[in-house]
């Protein structure tokens, strides 16, 4: 029997059969490994266990009325027996991750983010590019089942799957494509496929969330003015708390990063898969988070939308320009002004917290939040 100690976490890998034959020396090893080091928290690895019984089962529930316990890497068969038992509901159990090879995968979607690859014609995998947290991605799988069940279209997610070292979720998708890869390959549909964005942006802020424990956007983004309190002066900060001060509270859903490249196409019904940044709260967070991917990068940074999107930087301002049209039913300056504003209270953190050595793009946001603090004195989008 191996353990390993890594800080105040003892991690202690079982092997073969944990039945009635093996249970009282393999208990006699792991008490000898417990009291010969010091910890909080006690981790059994089970990757290499083939099979437990009532009797290891009995073992487990010693351990968890002295110790903080986890269990992780339990194959299907012998996670199954903890499921059965009821033990997943008293113990935190996690089963190995099925590994996956995408070398000759394609790629059909990338972001900041994820890489969307086609596994099979039946199944598309989204792999995580920073995160390795299988706790983040499940809080992200719960969110999307939030959003699902509340009657926004989202792709249904079967799986966690380690793919090399970093993880990935598995969806059931049938000839589907990005919405970007869509709208590129079928630019005689440009107008269809704006109509159905801004439909479903209606359709995800028009949604009430019944769900208290899904996180308010307006909470975070005042964690992010707090952030770039340092990259403010006093007057500018104290007027851009006071228009988030005065934006109405909502329960309804914010994706809040609806780009195209989030997007599925599948029988041209649109999907969303990536739902990390699900939350609730007002409309107006929701455009500002998609200015910034389509227009605001590319202010300090010409070429970005071609790097990220594919496209031109003119044809992604009309993108945007089109779609918000589209949402509001008119093209209006002053409400795409103040949808700005939040949008460069974003970026500002953005810069702070993925690029602060960027100085030319902090400042150029900076400015131009500025400018717009100065110009507004409410956030009044008519919506």
């Amino acid at each position: 029997m191996d353990f390993k100690l890594n800080g105040d976490t003892l991690t202690i890998y079982l092997e073969g059969e944990f039945n009635s034959y093996s249970a009282e020396p393999i208990e006699n090893e792991i008490n000898k490994i417990i009291k010969s080091n010091n910890f909080k928290k006690l981790v059994f690895d089970l990757e290499m266990l083939r099979y437990i019984s009532s009797a290891g089962l009995r073992v487990f529930v010693k351990l968890k009325q002295q110790y903080d316990i986890s269990i992780i890497n339990a194959s299907l068969e012998v996670y199954d027996i903890f499921q059965m038992t009821g033990f997943t509901s008293i113990m935190n159990i996690k089963k190995a991750l099925r590994k996956i090879d995408l070398k000759h995968a394609e790629v059909i979607g990338d972001g900041f983010f994820s890489t969307v690859y086609r596994l099979d014609k039946d199944t598309i995998v989204k792999v995580f590019n920073r995160t390795s947290d299988p706790d983040q991605i499940e809080r992200e799988l719960r969110l999307a089942k939030e959003a699902f069940v509340s009657g926004i279209p989202t792709a249904i997610s079967f799986d966690i799957v380690q793919v090399g070292n970093k993880l990935g979720v598995c969806f059931e998708m049938l000839d589907c494509m990005s919405l970007k890869t869509a709208v590129q390959t079928h630019l005689d549909r440009l107008q269809e496929y704006l109509n159905k964005y801004a439909a479903l942006l209606k359709k995800i802020n028009t949604t009430e969330c019944l769900n208290p424990a899904i996180p308010d956007i307006k909470k975070f983004y005042y964690e992010k003015l707090e952030k770039i309190k340092p990259n403010l002066d006093d007057k500018h900060y104290l007027k851009a708390k006071q228009l988030l001060d005065s934006l109405e509270d909502r329960k309804t859903f914010v994706h809040g990063d609806c780009h195209f490249k989030n997007i599925m196409v599948q029988h041209d019904e649109l999907l969303l898969i990536d739902m990390d940044t699900l939350s609730v709260g007002h409309p107006i967070f929701e455009l500002a988070a998609i200015y910034a991917p389509y227009c605001a990068f590319n202010e300090d940074d010409p070429g970005n939308s071609e790097r990220f999107f594919g496209i031109k930087e003119e044809d992604a301002k009309k993108l945007y320009d089109s779609l918000l049209n589209i949402y509001f039913g008119k093209d209006d300056p002053v409400v795409k002004e103040k949808i700005r504003l939040v949008a460069y209270i974003h970026m500002v953190w953005w810069n702070r917290v993925n690029e602060p050595s960027n100085n030319k793009r902090l400042e150029g946001c900076r400015n131009r939040l500025y400018e717009l603090l100065d110009k507004y004195d409410d956030l009044d989008i008519g919506i």
